[in-house]
This record gives structure tokens, sequence and C-alpha cells, in this order.
């Protein structure tokens, strides 16, 4: 759990369910919500929450069961939630794939995109978008800029068009980014942006992400780069409106043709020579330890990594580099056959503000909820103190609405703060990275190849005795011995105490 600069934001009279009429339904058969998301990516209560830790009461609860009350005793019908998780997006397509049923998965947004053009969701229905309705508080309260980047972005379900917001709601937000010892690293080596990379000077001093997505979207800012800063050169002078900036440098941060990727993959194979290694969640301690000065990260663990720092007196920043940066998001989804009523109404609930700030503290991650509670979130953790002679104003009416913004200090502008409210001139040199469709297999193919690549004695090594071992067990079992394998069942995630193991 993050270790966090924060007072009480929020008094406890603030998360009291909210004063609503039942619907006087009188259905009192228990409905079943099977839920599937991200592990520990929901206040789980206890030690550790934001009940127990900021507003230090003892017997915290776990958001889920604060929305099986509040469901009660909105709609009038008793529900069970059936919360399981996952380790990656692959992991929940493919149980999907394996017939497991859900009402609500929480894919990230490509998995979004591949599983509505494979025609596995259901789309929001046109009630959850009426914002006249007060139980609707997912559309009464997302940031207007979460809202049209939702709203502008187009994918493929059920033959046709639509936006993202027809068949998702968001519920965390994030950057792409570079943490980063500014004792070890200079302003002028920074700015070589992800090039940086490739910097004999940071020779097994740096890290990137071990999947194939982020590392390929880093070979293409590396390889695209001059295009990408004469991009941003024509908008910065307003030769190019902030939509057709951001469709271009969108466009080049998803091309996926056959001579792009073939470059892309000497790129990578260049890195892999200068880097680390590849890593997933390592990065962060390697950074703390001094192992590496620089590390690719996502935004919510660049402020895990940057609190942490500080417990060991090591002060890190986060950078998100000039020529552009990945936008990513993961969100609400209902697949096929869902039940849509239950499960819209839980994504309401998380969207109530007081609940988003629940969920924020928890996880790490930036919410895609504004409101008043959310932004005194924000200014409780970040903001400068109050007689502060040098603090400087940050803009954030570009995520909270008009002239919303905080007081912090200078030190601010490049570590916790930026990384999960980025200023509105970094946002706009971000990119999603979309599903690649047809072209999935090509870069999964340069993947391989990257990680499979420059064999050293040692692995060299490990693979001839691993040959040697298959071949003397066929000449086992050809000789009739007979070996039990116990297979380690992938993580599949948790399941709560009083819910029944699913089917």
């Amino acid at each position: 759990m993050n270790a966090k600069k924060i007072t009480c934001t929020l008094t406890a009279a603030s998360l009291l369910l909210p004063a609503v009429a039942l619907s006087g339904c009188g259905n009192k058969e228990e409905i079943r919500l099977r839920v599937y998301s991200w592990e520990e990516y929901i206040d789980e209560g206890g030690e550790g929450s934001y009940v127990y830790d900021v507003l230090e009461e003892e017997n915290a609860p776990a958001l889920i069961d604060d929305f099986e009350s509040w469901y009660e005793q909105t709609y009038g019908t008793p529900i069970r939630v059936e919360y399981s998780t996952f380790g990656t997006n692959e992991d929940m397509y493919n149980q999907l794939k394996l017939g497991d049923t859900y009402d609500l998965v929480c894919p990230s947004d490509y998995m979004i995109m591949k599983l509505a053009a494979e025609n596995m969701l259901e789309p929001l229905s046109d009630g959850f978008f009426d914002a006249e309705n007060e139980l609707n508080y997912y559309i009464n309260n997302v940031s207007p800029y979460i809202r049209s980047i939702f709203d502008n972005g187009k994918m493929t379900a059920d033959g046709g068009e639509h936006s993202w917001s027809e068949y998702a709601a968001g519920y965390m937000w994030g950057t792409t980014g570079l943490i980063y010892n500014p004792e070890a690293v200079s302003d002028e080596a920074l700015a070589q942006g992800w090039g940086i990379m490739l910097d004999p000077a940071f020779r097994k001093k740096v890290t990137t992400k071990d999947n194939v997505r982020d590392s390929y979207f880093v070979g293409l800012a590396i390889y695209y780069k001059e295009e990408l800063l004469r991009l941003k050169s024509e908008y910065d002078a307003d030769a190019l409106s902030t939509e057709e900036y951001n469709r271009q440098i969108t466009l080049l941060m998803n091309d996926t043709d056959e001579k792009t990727v073939a470059e892309v993959q000497n790129i990578l194979l260049q890195m892999k020579e200068n880097i680390y290694g590849f890593e997933t969640d390592t990065g962060k301690s390697d950074m703390v330890k001094g192992n590496i000065f620089l590390n690719f990260a996502w935004s919510g663990d660049a402020v895990y990594a940057l609190d942490l720092a500080e417990e060991e007196d090591t002060y890190l920043n986060y950078y998100i580099p000039e020529e552009c940066a990945n936008l990513f998001f993961d969100g609400w989804a209902m697949p096929k056959g869902a039940n849509k009523q239950a499960a819209e109404a839980f994504i309401n609930f998380l969207s109530m503000p007081a609940n988003a700030v629940r969920n924020s503290y928890f996880i790490g991650y930036t919410s895609v909820i504004a409101g008043e509670e959310m932004l005194s979130y924000a200014e409780e953790t970040y903001g400068a103190e109050e007689d502060s002679k040098t603090a400087e104003w940050y803009d954030l009416s570009y995520f909270f609405g008009e002239e919303a913004g905080l007081y912090v200090e200078e030190e601010q502008l490049n570590r916790q703060l930026y990384a999960q409210y980025p200023p509105e001139e970094a946002i706009r040199r971000c990119a999603v990275m979309d599903y690649y469709g047809e072209n999935e297999a090509r870069v999964n193919e340069l993947w391989t190849k990257v990680k499979g690549a420059s064999l050293d004695g040692w692995a060299i090594a490990v693979i001839c005795i691993g040959v040697a071992g298959i071949a003397a067990f066929v000449v086992f079992v050809k000789l009739g011995g007979k070996i039990d394998f116990f297979r380690r069942k992938p993580k599949k995630g948790y399941e709560r105490i009083k819910q029944e193991p699913l089917s």
C-alpha cells in the first residue's frame, strides 16, 4: 500500500449510504452479480483502506459489502457479489472463451476493443446515460476529459462502428513514462526521450516492460521520433488543431505494417542489449535500491515507487517524454448475457466520488471520476501548505472542470501529482494503443524473436539439459515407467469467503 501524505479529506458522514427512495420492487429473491477484475483493484476494507487509515475506523468495510447493502436499500432486492480476479487481460479473455460467464469485467483499453470486435459485449443501456437520474453517478461524475475520450474513440462492435462509451465505462486511467533518479540522470540526458533506452551511458541502468504492447510502443516512439517532434512543433505553432495532432500521433503509435514492425524489431533488439532487463513488477524496487536509474513505468506504479523511495530518503521523478506517451485506461464492460441492471448499478456505485476516493487510495491509480471529493483528495494529498510563499498554481481544469486546480510546491511539478494528473500540455501528446486486429500475430511474432534472440551460454546449456531430460523421459516411459505431474493452476484470483465457488 502506498505511503501517502494525506489528512482527512472526507468526513465519515460523506461515506454513509445516500438517502434514496426504495423502488418498492418487493422481489426478495437474491440476485447474483458475477464480477471479474484485476487483483487488488477495489477497496477491500480493513487496514490499508481509506476508512481505516484516514478516517480511523477499525471496522472498515469492503466496498463490495457496502455495495450489497446499498443495492438492497435502493432497489429492494438482496444481491450477492461473486468477485474473482485475473492477472492479465489475456487470462481474462481466455476464461471468457472457455465459457466462464460474468456480468461485468474490467479489461484494459485494447482488450475492450478486441472483445467488442468479436461481438462478446453487451452495450450499456440508454438509461445509463440519463443525467437526470440521480442514481446515475457515472455519467454525472466522470471527468469531462475521460468522457470525451470515450465518446470520440471508435471501435467495431456488432457489425458496425461505435464509440467506446457505448460499450464501456471508465474505471482507472493513467499514462506511461519514465521514473528516473535526478541525481544520476541530467535534464540533457532526459531530453533524449524514449531514445535514452539506447544510450550506452545508461547501459544496464534502464528497464522496460516485459510485454509486447508496451515495449512495441517504446520502439515505435524511437522509430518515429523525428515525425512525432515535427507534429508537436506544428501543434505548438497552431498549425494543427488538438484533435488533428492527437489523431496523427495515434496513427503513428499504432502502426503495425510489415516494414514498421521489422524496423521496430531491430530497435528492440538493440534496446535489449542496453537495458538491465525486461520486468513487470521489479522495476520499482530496483529503482529504490539503485540497481537502475531509469524505469519505464505505468503512472500508478510510478506513484508507488516515488512514495517507497521517499521512505528511504531517495527522491525520484516521473517524466512523460516530449515525443509522446501512452494513455491507458481500464474500464467496465458487460459480456453477452449479463445482468445489465445489476452490472450498471455496480458501476454507478463505484462512481460515487466518495467511493472513487476510497478506490484511488487503496489501488494507487487514478480514478476517471472527478467531483468535489476527488479534487479535495488531490489537494490534501499533494497541495502546498496554506502559508506557503513558493507555491505554484497547478491547472486541472481539463480533468475536473472549469477553473479547477490546486497550489503545489515546485517539487510536485515532476513527481507524484505529475504522475497522477499530468498537466494538459503533456496529456495532449498521449495516444491510446488500439487493438491490432489482423496484425496482432505479426507484432506477437516480433516479440517472440526479441525475447528469444541472443541466447547466452548458460541458456544454451539449460536447453541442452532439457532436451537430454526429455530423451531420458521418453526412454523411461517406453520401459514402463509412470510419472504423475501436478500442474500448478494459474492464479485466477481470490473469492470472498462468503461466496460459493464459481462453477
